[in-house]
């Protein structure tokens, strides 16, 4: 039987290859499926020593749900080099991690046909994204309700439900309902606006925050009865959700968060969101809900007190003021959430913000548009999230497949972006980053006064943080070098007006950009 030698310290390149790779990897026979070698990280990664795995097939590896599917792939391969993607290990304590698989070219060792299997643990990463994704969701449908509270509405009727349909305009949320506590014996709660694709869930639903009442003891009867916040992890598990787990099933309902709504001393009730999907409110996405909450109770009361048409006028315009500066907020966790897949090009986008916006404001922009310019620059690669994590990370030069998917992440910026109300042209200008004035960028191969000013800034600011940045695949490029070369790409590639500035901020003025040394 083939083994890889094991001594207690590798005596060949190959042999510390095998011995210390971060990955799992497992040699297989490629015509039976036994496992005939596995490495450390393997015997970490699945939980079971290299003799409890010898002689097992590839498929105990994976869940039972899985295994069919493995063997199918495995057999699909007949020795060739191959990638999978959405499979699990089962580990041996019986949990099992998201993996992503490659498998080698099948070579003859000692008469055998043999296969190496590359195991990487990417449950991080997927929790990592799950993180982003929940706060994108909660961003737009914070963004639409905080347009419909800017708005002014004729009833109180008509707000609350215009808040429940901007929150379901994003589709992972099915349900959105305001419910109202009112006094009485049995202590109903009163639906005073509801919207979604699950809208159909209330109907005929017995609604209760009474504590004697079963009906009272989930979380929106516990939400109001507090005045505290309760979060729905999973209605197919919680066990305070056993009376509507049959019924939530049924709408495609699997989590929710209901938030206390306190609207004067003498009425309260709950805003509450459902989801289609489990563990759908993180941490960050609760905080934009609770502003939301906050703001919504600013907008009911000024209903109620009814006022002037020019006090209501102040108010919805610093209604709008405190959304441009939540959304420039939520900027935050997005970026780390990127830079925490990428480490390499950590803090590349604040970096070209600094940039960018010096050189807005020596070209005598106001303040507004230069928030508009740092808050573009600071997502400017947003669109890198649906890149794989070993193509951002390649420590070589990419391929010309991959350097075609990476092209697409100012596209792909543009479409996460464009449906977000930013007050300045957010997504465009993320979308034109990396057009040249000649033609030749991309995506679109816009000209010149085709491009806006913002991304003609960006395109400079863009070029000089990443040149002087480290990479996998070279080393920072000395200022001088870089300032030579934007200096010659000028008014044929980049804004020729950008690049004077930006020479003259670095020569002249001697801009320092946080984060760097001075080269």
């Amino acid at each position: 039987m083939f083994t890889a030698p094991r001594v207690s310290e590798p005596q060949s390149l190959y042999q510390l290859g095998w011995a210390y790779a971060p990955e799992g990897m497992f040699a297989f026979d490629s015509v039976t499926g036994e496992l005939i070698d596995a490495n450390p990280s393997a015997e970490g990664l699945s939980g079971y020593s290299r003799e409890e795995l010898l002689r097992m097939h590839i498929a105990m590896l994976h869940p039972e749900d899985e295994r069919e599917r493995v063997k199918a792939a495995f057999l699909g391969a007949k020795g060739q080099p191959s990638r999978y993607t959405g499979y699990h290990i089962r580990r041996n304590n019986g949990r099992c991690a998201s993996v992503e698989i490659s498998s080698s070219k099948s070579l003859v060792l000692d008469g055998r046909s043999v296969s190496i299997w590359v195991y990487i643990d990417i449950t991080g990463q997927e929790e990592k994204e799950h993180r982003l994704s929940t706060q994108n969701w909660a961003l737009e449908a914070y963004a639409i309700a905080a347009l419909a509270l800017g708005r002014a509405q004729p009833s109180e009727q008509l707000l609350l439900q215009s808040i429940c349909e901007a929150i379901t305009h994003q589709s992972v949320y099915v349900l959105a309902w305001i419910g109202i506590a009112e006094d009485g014996p049995e202590r109903p709660i009163r639906v005073a606006g509801a919207a979604g694709n699950a809208l159909d869930y209330l109907d005929g639903l017995h609604l209760s925050w009474s504590e004697d009442d079963p009906a009272g003891r989930g979380p929106t009867g516990i939400c109001i009865r507090t005045n505290k916040l309760q979060i729905l992890e999973d209605a197919e598990t919680s066990p305070i959700f056993g009376l509507w787990r049959k019924r939530a099933k049924q709408f495609g309902i699997r989590s929710a968060v209901s938030l206390p709504l306190r609207i004067d001393s003498g009425r309260h009730g709950a805003l509450v969101v459902f989801s289609e999907r489990p563990n759908a409110f993180e941490a960050a996405a609760i905080k934009v809900f609770e502003h939301l909450v906050s703001e919504l109770v600013h907008g009911l009361h000024a209903l109620e007190q009814e006022k002037l048409l020019q006090a209501e006028r102040l108010r919805l315009t610093k209604t709008q003021a405190k959304l441009t500066e939540a959304l420039s907020a939520m900027v935050a966790p997005i970026v780390l959430a990127m830079e925490m897949r990428d480490p390499y090009t950590a803090g590349h986008q604040s970096r070209a913000a600094e940039i960018a916006v010096a050189i807005g404001r020596e070209m005598g922009w106001e303040e507004e548009r230069l928030q508009g310019l740092r808050t573009a620059a600071m997502v400017h690669d947003i669109g890198k999230i649906s890149i794989p994590a070993e193509i951002l990370t390649k420590p070589g030069q990419m391929n010309a497949a991959e350097r075609a998917m990476i092209n697409e992440h100012a596209e792909i910026g543009y479409r996460i972006l464009k449906d977000i109300p930013f007050v300045w042209p957010i997504a465009e200008i993320v979308r034109q980053h990396h057009e040249k004035l000649d033609g030749s960028g991309y995506p679109r191969g816009l000209k010149g006064d085709e491009i806006l000013p913002e991304a003609k800034v960006l395109a400079v600011a863009d070029v000089v943080e990443a040149m002087a940045s480290y990479r996998p695949y070279r080393p920072g490029i000395k200022l001088h070098i870089i300032l030579q070369q934007i200096e010659k790409d000028a008014g044929t590639l980049l804004d020729p007006e950008a690049v004077k500035i930006c020479l003259s901020l670095f020569r002249e003025k001697h801009f320092m950009v946080p984060g760097w040394a001075r080269q």
